[in-house]
């Protein structure tokens, strides 16, 4: 399990994204235990959804990876709205609500930058 332990490691650091998505990730248990089966689950379930295209994007061409990385970033926008949904319906705190909104930002501009690199291919060269 070390050797597996190691890859993660150094495949999180050439992408620090995937960490940004962990952390994400980690934050959604604090939405309410009573939305269990729901906006809870749901949300994970996207925050993993993105951590898959985020992982696909890594190996494909540019022309593959914008499809791909725009993709991600729809299904982020489904995350914000599950978010609003959880701080409108009180299952989550307003202190969590904002965590959870920054670590959104932070994770759209870091898609959004690698988004505009590999839509200008030629400028990061």
């Amino acid at each position: 399990m070390k050797k597996q332990n190691d890859i993660l490691d150094n495949f999180s650091e050439k992408f620090p994204l995937l960490n940004r998505i962990y952390d994400l990730y980690q934050q959604m248990p604090d939405i309410s235990k009573s939305e269990e089966n729901t906006l809870r689950k749901s949300s994970e379930i996207t925050i993993l959804e993105i951590l898959e295209l985020v992982v696909i994007a890594t190996r494909q061409r540019n022309e593959e990876k914008l499809q791909t990385l725009r993709q991600a970033n729809r299904k982020l926008d489904t995350l914000k709205v599950f978010a609003d949904m959880a701080k409108e319906s009180k299952t989550i705190k307003e202190d969590k609500y904002s965590e959870i909104q920054e670590s959104c930002q932070s994770v759209g501009r870091m898609i959004g930058g690698w988004l505009k690199s590999a839509a200008n291919p030629a400028t990061t060269k």
